[in-house]
């Protein structure tokens, strides 16, 4: 297996592993919402999940930035002082 091959399965579940937090994040929030938990194990419910979810974003767009390759300049200095 080449380096290509490899870093392109890591990528794959880097986004895997993203996704299934998200939703994770999702379910744990939406449980602690629709089953109306209270006091403490309630927020600790709702935080978890929506920390999931963050965690999750988070790492989706870092893998999204990896699998783009190479980075294009996107801003260059303006050429007037020239």
């Amino acid at each position: 297996m080449n380096q290509s091959a490899k870093s392109d399965t890591a990528v794959r579940r880097l986004a895997g592993a993203s996704v299934t937090a998200i939703v994770l994040g999702a379910i744990v929030t939406l449980c602690g919402l629709v089953m109306d938990w209270g006091g403490f194990v309630g927020g600790m419910a709702l935080g978890a999940g929506i920390g999931l979810v963050v965690v999750g974003a988070y790492l989706w767009g870092y893998a999204n930035g990896i699998r783009r390759g190479g980075s294009r300049a996107t801003w260059l200095p303006s050429r007037d002082a020239e």
